[in-house]
């Protein structure tokens, strides 16, 4: 699963040199690309935006395939950053979480 796969908002991420080429060479946002090679990973990806045209534009990752040169390309990026911490507070916060309309029900 990933976490903030488009490394909340790190530009040095979205501005990469070989995300934009890749970007250009598909007709693509860098966005897209970023997860398009998590989908191709086989990472289960949940990006999160309020901004409709984002919203829109992760959804539309389904019409195109990186290849395996492109895939690796992208996969040989490390620049050491993890873009999510769990503390321990965070996961005792994830048990006992409840979404508002399952509040009020008792099972």
């Amino acid at each position: 699963m990933c976490w903030y796969p488009l490394g909340h908002g790190d530009k040095s991420l979205l501005e990469e040199k070989i995300i934009t080429e890749l970007a250009n060479k598909y007709n693509k946002s860098n966005a897209q690309i970023i997860l398009k090679w998590h989908i191709q990973m086989g990472f289960i990806v949940i990006p999160g935006s309020k901004n409709v045209d984002h919203i829109r534009d992760n959804f539309d990752l389904f019409d195109f395939e990186l290849n395996i040169e492109d895939l690796n390309r992208i996969t040989s990026l490390n620049k050491n950053v993890r873009y999510y911490n769990r503390t321990k507070e965070d996961l005792k916060r994830y048990v006992i979480w409840q979404p508002d309309y399952e509040k009020n029900v008792t099972f």
